[in-house]
């Protein structure tokens, strides 16, 4: 199997400090968010019969319901709320456009008013995601394979400045290379003054690892009971690679790529994005707390007048 170089990267970046790689104001955020989860730790340490160290009660800000979980099981993707099942990005998610529209407040789902009117558009959002920002907002989830279609690389017209807000959850990392497409494709979507809300996997390498930089002409056959990726590149040359990840099941869940935080904010800037934010702040009491802080929802504005201007 050929090798890139995006795999070769030196593993012993990735104990480097996060400040030494992340602008200024994202490092501040960072080491903000480390002090207030070392003060709310302390002051919950147990007595008697209080609950175990470690653990988080909160209140879900999508459905309401009070959860205690282990800190140490606080995964990503793990659904650690019991009423609706959602997970801590989900959780994030919903607490960085809170923050967004309510002047920094971070207000559970029930307790949003005044926003009935803010045209929100989702790309390919978690069914709960989609049916909670419904309930609140002028809300259209939209889908690469199946009515109503966007596709973010190459949006038709009618898409151009059509929303105020755009979510982007965890669908960037699947997007075939060239990436700089799909940014360039959200910023003509949001309207001058919107912004966008995004999530994707992150490290604090320096640069983004990209698996496939040639990808052109593909296809995934299964050989030996194992998944290989088989791709002719645009001199004719072809490629196999046999160590795919898929995210949920295979199919365009491919991982394409792992993003490097800093190289995510490089490509908003050069998409026209500006006041970008890296939401890394903790919010113990709707449970969203990140261990690895580098897969924290990303706010990024559109220049204008309007929503988060």
């Amino acid at each position: 199997m050929e090798k890139l170089e995006a795999d070769n990267v030196d593993r012993d970046e990735v104990g480097r400090p996060v400040k030494n790689l992340l602008s200024p104001r994202s490092a501040f955020m960072l080491l903000l968010g480390s002090a207030a989860h070392e003060l709310w730790h302390f002051s919950r340490l147990p007595k008697a019969r209080k609950v175990p160290p470690g653990t988080l009660q909160y209140d879900c800000n999508i459905c309401g319901r009070p959860n205690a979980v282990d800190l140490t099981a606080m995964e990503r993707e793990s659904r650690t709320c019991l009423g609706c099942g959602s997970t801590l990005r989900h959780r994030s998610v919903v607490a960085a456009l809170s923050r967004k529209l309510f002047a920094g407040r971070s207000l559970p789902l029930d307790e949003w008013e005044g926003v009935d009117a803010l045209k929100v558009t989702g790309v390919s959002d978690a069914e709960l995601i989609a049916r909670a920002l419904g309930q609140k907002v002028a809300y259209t989830n939209t889908f690469f394979h199946q009515a109503p279609f966007l596709d973010i690389c190459a949006p038709a017209p009618e898409y151009f400045s059509s929303c105020d807000v755009l979510v982007c959850s965890d669908v960037l990392e699947h997007v075939p290379p060239p990436v700089d497409r799909a940014f360039e494709g959200m910023r003509k979507v949001i309207r001058p003054g919107g912004f966008l809300l995004m999530t994707v996997p992150c490290t604090a390498l320096e640069r983004t690892a990209e698996h496939y930089p040639d990808l052109h002409e593909y296809r995934i056959i299964e050989r030996d009971g194992r998944s290989v990726l088989v791709n002719r590149t645009a001199e004719g040359r072809i490629e196999e690679f046999d160590d795919l990840v898929f995210h949920g099941g295979p199919g365009e869940t491919l991982e394409m790529r792992l993003f490097a935080m800093n190289d995510l904010e490089r490509n908003l800037r050069r998409a026209g994005f500006s006041a970008i934010e890296i939401c890394a702040q903790p919010d113990f009491r709707h449970g969203v707390y990140w261990q690895r802080p580098y897969d924290v929802p990303v706010v990024a504005s559109v220049p204008g007048g309007g929503p988060g201007a």
